[in-house]
């Protein structure tokens, strides 16, 4: 009598479990790639007026073209990219970043060499 109630228990714990690792398994990062730090810009239409925030430009996972505004680095890493603008590598030595494969509006960043990570807030590339 108890092995069958045995079985059930483990059974019962066993399904949550799985599904759990499995929705852990199917998100990975992926690092990303700084294309280009961009000024900002005020750009002037008939009728419109366009004004963009500096940002770092990425690509992640191969294929994801993401705009992260350089506040998020000043507020969450303490890093002003406008003083990168004309070295991606000095940059990329201070900044590495990553993207969960998911779809969420964030990247991962640490500075440096540094194990801590700071979600980044993104806008996809228009």
């Amino acid at each position: 009598m108890l092995k069958p109630i045995r079985s059930i228990g483990i059974f019962t714990l066993a399904i949550p479990l799985v599904a759990i690792l499995a929705a852990c398994g199917e998100n990975k990062l992926e690092a990303c790639r700084i294309l280009e730090i961009e000024d900002a810009e005020v750009e002037v239409d008939l009728g419109d007026v366009d004004i963009e925030r500096g940002e770092v430009e990425m690509i992640c996972g191969g294929e994801e073209v993401v705009d992260v505004s350089w506040g998020e680095f000043r507020g969450k890493l303490g890093i002003d990219p406008g003083r990168y603008q004309n070295n991606f590598r000095g940059f990329e030595q201070q900044v590495s970043c990553f993207k969960e494969n998911r779809n969420n509006n964030v990247v991962f960043c640490r500075r440096g060499n540094s194990n801590e990570m700071v979600s980044l807030n993104f806008s996809y590339d228009d």
